[in-house]
């Protein structure tokens, strides 16, 4: 009987891309623009600033990915209005298809000074591509089953981060031409964004708010300024607290035991990370439909507890097989927790400022992603390699405390004790 349940409950998780089917164009659209996005910020560009033996090649490259992620981060609100007012899938497909010329003519510029201009431009067009893709989940999937619809979303985010990696490394090996990957980059975005065209032309009606979307509106009270302060806060910190910790963690895993790392070899570093993506990637969509069953903010709330005893645990103890099992945890927990705090976020306003108010939520993360680094880096050169554990476990442990004691239940969850569907 349990084995039964739990049968069932795998396959509805996985049924809601049928049920609701903007799934499709939206979930091939994440993947093959954060495959791009991951194989040029991680590989593209830093191997190709390394070929030219740059005597400053750290401060070029750092330059380059925040020149994209500060057009990022402060135009998504512009672009958020323009997809309330003109429509989420013309600005989608607008980005998918005015990103690949840029992302192609990196390829073929002659200096690297030129990438300063284009990855502003690709950075405009992510700014214009997540809020709208994010808002047509929360126009098209009834608030019931909206943490689902956005582990969908989410799940192919997390499996293009390791593919994008991994395929810039691999065109990079074969080819030996550090500008290989911006071509097949170039190839995703005009191919997704020709397959997204055509999908909406046959099924117009994706474009549309789902038929509940009205009653939502009409039983959804006011959001009072505290609650609003409160949410950003947590938005922030949780943003925050991932991005300290991420750019360091391969280093400091790897770094000799003399240089204050742990020493760990590339099998162990695969082991450390490999298992927990294996688990989390066939977990994510029966755990954002375990956050719609129990409640989102329930769900927030158990994650961050989650997440911050086990960072507060690897900070302490740092065996291979703590800082795994920490791993699997976090990344399990992050997977429960992401897609429902993006459902509560999209239930803050009906369609007409959807867009808008995603994507102001989206520049505070933008923001935190730019000065968890910075933070973090300070932390690594100036008091400690194992303190960036602390420095993250402290965000998110205040970021689970708000989220707790802060934040009511009463109308986080308009239908949290509905039956999900």
């Amino acid at each position: 009987m349990l084995t039964e349940r739990l049968v069932s409950g795998i396959s509805a998780a996985f049924g809601i891309i049928t049920r609701f089917p903007v799934l499709i164009p939206l979930g091939v659209i994440t993947l093959f623009a954060q495959i791009t996005y991951s194989g040029i910020n991680n590989v593209g560009v830093p191997k190709y600033i390394d070929v030219l033996k740059l005597a400053n090649e750290g401060k070029i490259i750092g330059s380059i990915t925040a020149t994209f992620l500060l057009a990022e981060t402060f135009l998504r609100v512009p672009f958020g209005w323009l997809s309330d007012r003109f429509g989420r899938a013309r600005v989608v497909v607008g980005a998918m298809l005015l990103s690949a010329p840029t992302v192609l003519s990196s390829a073929l510029v002659p200096g690297y000074h030129w990438l300063y201009a284009l990855r502003a431009w690709d950075g405009m067009m992510a700014a214009a591509l997540w809020p709208s893709v994010y808002a047509l989940v929360g126009d098209g999937i009834p608030e019931r089953s909206r943490a689902n619809g956005m582990g969908v979303i989410n799940m192919m985010y997390m499996l293009a981060l390791v593919i994008g990696g991994a395929l810039g490394l691999l065109a990079f090996r074969i080819s030996g031409n550090p500008r290989m990957f911006f071509y097949y980059g170039a190839a995703l975005f005009a191919v997704g964004g020709i397959l997204a065209l055509r999908f909406f032309r046959m099924r117009p009606e994706l474009n549309k708010p789902h038929p509940e979307a009205h009653l939502e509106e009409a039983a959804c009270g006011v959001v009072t300024l505290t609650r609003h302060f409160f949410l950003l806060g947590i938005t922030f910190l949780q943003t925050f607290a991932i991005s300290s910790l991420a750019p360091f963690m391969v280093r400091y895993a790897t770094d000799p035991i003399a240089r204050g790392g742990l020493g760990f070899s590339m099998g162990q570093l695969a082991l450390l990370v490999g298992i927990p993506i294996a688990v989390v990637g066939m977990l994510a969509l029966p755990l954002s439909r375990l956050s719609d069953a129990i409640g989102k903010l329930a769900a927030v709330r158990i994650a961050f507890v989650a997440i911050a005893v086990m960072l507060w645990i690897s900070s302490q103890f740092q065996q291979l097989p703590v800082l795994t099992f920490a791993t699997m945890v976090i990344g399990v927990a992050f997977s429960m927790s992401v897609p429902a705090w993006l459902a509560i976020l999209s239930s803050l306003t009906g369609c007409k400022t959807r867009g808008m108010a995603l994507a102001g939520y989206g520049t505070i993360q933008g923001i935190a992603s730019v000065f968890g680094p910075l933070a973090s880096g300070w932390v690594w050169d100036n008091v400690g390699h194992r303190q960036i554990f602390l420095l993250s476990a402290s965000c998110i442990t205040v970021a689970a405390l708000l989220a707790l004691f802060a934040l009511s239940s009463r109308g986080s969850d308009t239908q949290s004790n509905a039956k999900t569907v």
